[in-house]
């Protein structure tokens, strides 16, 4: 589950129920998978189920075969925009609200006073916490109401034995530490960028020869490879090439896509916004994305659940971006439609480029 389009259930699988009707068949469907039936359907795709539910892409496949197991008919199939209903699908989705709703006047009510929510206090470079988590954490959140998630978006590495976060998201790798427990979530990989309106006005450049008729957008911040700007610049002396350096994610993307220079992005900056443009003149960098929490708060509930969440939010059999091989960004659309990867940003995305960036 889901199958594609002409593929269901067999023969024989559909026929075992024929003498029971499908509401009586749904009705014996244990209620938390029928929640997560109706948590995926709502969200419209797996990928957005998961995010929405906290639970990894292949569990929500097992959930959801058991309910095609019991039912003896197919719930969804693929489609490009996501997941399709099928007539039982949208029948199962009709008795599942209604079930809900029932669940939720009755035996779901709360009987005491509200539990406080428990507080994962999350550190992560700014640039990954804005543009790339602090979207998709609301729909983690209303999933999760006993959560309460706090976001620390600095580029500045935070000292895990302080005690001040439960997580911490960086690019750099801690030394071996049996207090620390370590997650390679993925691959960060960067490459030049520029704006259109940058692009008309200077010429688009061939290789790194063409530097000195270009201007550069840099940022000087911890965790940020700076000792590398020779490198991609191809000479030991390159201040004149510099225009603007800021020590800030987003004031350097908003400069960048505002057409002040040529600045290096992380590759998925092309599945946010359409307004900066990869730039193919030999010049990437990668770097690893980790997940380390103290040892001893890494076993909680609450954090195990926000890891999961980590893990899928950065899993490269859903966005390809983060995987160790190189993806051009031309690539994308091989794998989302454009109305699907501004789907996971609406809102968001479209505030900045209303602001000119």
């Amino acid at each position: 589950m889901p199958k594609p389009d002409g593929e269901g259930k067999s023969d024989a699988s559909q026929t075992r129920f024929h003498d029971t009707s499908f509401e009586a068949r749904a009705s014996r469907l244990d209620w938390h998978d029928l929640k997560l039936f109706l948590d995926v359907a709502e969200a419209g795709s797996l990928r957005a189920g998961s995010v929405r539910t906290g639970h990894a892409i292949n569990t929500l496949r097992i959930h959801l075969d058991r309910i095609e197991d019991l039912l003896g008919a197919p719930v969804a199939r693929r489609s490009p925009k996501g997941l399709k209903l099928t007539k039982a699908g949208s029948e199962l989705l009709r008795i599942g609200r209604r079930m809900r709703l029932l669940n939720g006047n009755t035996s779901n009510r709360p009987t005491g006073p509200r539990r406080p929510a428990t507080n994962v206090r999350i550190a992560v470079t700014e640039g990954l916490g804005t543009f790339w988590l602090m979207p998709r954490m609301v729909e983690f959140q209303k999933a999760n109401p006993d959560l309460r998630l706090t976001l620390n978006c600095d580029m500045q590495r935070v000292d895990l034995d302080s005690g001040d976060f439960d997580l911490a998201v960086q690019l750099d790798n801690p030394a071996d530490d049996e207090k620390l427990t370590t997650l390679r979530l993925g691959t960060l990989h960067v490459m030049p960028f520029a704006s259109e309106t940058y692009l008309r006005h200077a010429g688009v450049p061939q290789s790194v020869d063409d530097w000195p008729k270009h201007k550069l957008v840099w940022q000087e911040a911890d965790q940020v490879a700076s000792d590398l700007l020779p490198y991609f610049v191809g000479t030991s002396e390159p201040n004149g090439l510099i225009g603007i350096t800021t020590n800030n994610s987003s004031a350097h993307f908003r400069a960048v896509s505002a057409g002040a220079g040529i600045g290096f992005l992380p590759t998925y900056a092309r599945a946010i916004s359409k307004r900066v443009r990869p730039l193919d003149i030999g010049v990437q960098l990668r770097r690893e994305i980790y997940c380390i929490s103290p040892t001893a708060r890494a076993r909680s509930p609450a954090v195990r659940k926000a890891i999961t969440w980590l893990r899928n939010a950065f899993c490269p059999d859903i966005y390809p971006w983060f995987s160790d091989t190189f993806l051009h960004p031309n690539e994308f659309q091989r794998f989302f439609s454009d109305a699907v990867v501004v789907s996971l940003f609406e809102g968001f995305i479209d505030n900045i480029d209303d602001d000119g960036v």
